[in-house]
């Protein structure tokens, strides 16, 4: 069968381990014989959210990868007077010990001011990203489940069209304790409390999925996923130890709740079409990694997308979903 070079993708969250996917999406870019170049939806959690934002905003693979290289990860740290101790002092009264207002800053930036208008795609958007509502007890797709809620500023409903994507990024990578939720109201005025979408599913490789009984055609492009194995969670084991044991305990509680269901219901289906990349010993949350770190992570995931691509076959794909891929449109001219 042809191979065709697009694809659509689905990232894990992992904090600063999200270099890893970065450099698998140019070993994506550069195999020599099933390069995929360009990615039509994309979709993400926490890490894997941001990711997905920058490509779904116009950005390649390798601009992806220069970004995350020349970004100093720890001014999004940003803890009172850039201060740990101080941060855990905060959590207790915010809720959060960093406030996540510098990574909006500059990922809003990064972004030109983008909303998800620039994203849409007829009546639906090319890129979700997930975020979890925990005064409702929800798993949010954004920005499709934004009208259900109001600006607390203003009151008013939610313009999907109108919401700028680095907030969108901010509610789905709000991992609980370390940065303060995000606050929006319900329907009936009720403050709710929004969350890191790694809380419920941290690798939402279902998203795309296209059932042809139900839709009455086929899916037009395979689905990949990308997602981390190894590493450490919040902060390596510094920060954590630091806590009262309530909190440590609170921390396990986090990290277990983001592994388990996805893990448990990885299937066939999942497994035959998701890279997964070694994050080696690095820590979710270690923002003051060293450049060689930082390039270790880097070369895992080019080195895994090759080993990847090296045995996939889009035939094997299609048998496991029992399906086949639409054809290609025939180009005019």
């Amino acid at each position: 069968m042809e191979w065709i070079d697009e694809a659509d993708a689905v990232f894990r969250g992992g904090g600063v381990k999200g270099l890893a996917l970065a450099g698998a999406l140019v070993g994506f870019a550069e195999h020599p014989t099933k390069p995929v170049h360009t990615w039509k939806n994309v979709a993400g959690a926490s890490a894997g959210a941001i990711i997905a934002c920058y490509l779904a905003t116009g950005h390649d693979a390798h601009e992806m990868l220069d970004l995350m290289r020349k970004t100093n990860f720890e001014q999004f740290a940003d803890f009172p007077l850039h201060n740990k101790l101080l941060g855990v002092g905060r959590l207790l009264v915010r809720h959060g010990m960093a406030p996540g207002d510098a990574f909006e800053r500059w990922f809003d930036d990064v972004l030109g001011g983008a909303t998800f208008a620039g994203c849409r795609s007829g009546d639906t958007w090319s890129l979700k990203l997930i975020a979890c509502d925990v005064t409702s007890k929800r798993l949010l797709v954004l920005p499709d489940d934004l009208p259900t809620y109001r600006d607390p500023k203003t009151g008013k409903q939610i313009d999907p069209d109108a919401f700028r994507i680095s907030r969108a990024a901010r509610m789905s990578m709000s991992i609980p304790y370390f940065f303060q939720p995000v606050e929006l109201l319900d329907a009936q005025g009720n403050r709710c409390t929004i969350v890191d979408g790694g809380t419920l599913s941290n690798f939402p490789v279902w998203l795309f999925d296209v059932d042809p009984a139900v839709s009455g055609r086929p899916p037009s492009r395979p689905t990949f996923g990308f997602t981390l194995k190894g590493g450490k969670g919040l902060g390596g084991e510094g920060l954590v130890k630091l806590m009262p044991w309530g909190l440590r305990f609170a921390f396990d509680i986090f990290h277990t709740a983001q592994e388990a269901w996805d893990e448990r219901f990885v299937s066939h289906s999942t497994r035959v079409r998701t890279l997964a990349v070694d994050a080696a010993d690095v820590g979710t949350t270690e923002f003051d990694l060293s450049p060689e770190r930082q390039m270790t992570l880097v070369r895992n995931g080019e080195q895994a997308a090759r080993a990847f691509l090296d045995q996939f076959s889009l035939e094997d794909y299609e048998n496991t979903f029992h399906a086949k891929l639409a054809e290609p449109a025939l180009a005019t001219t």
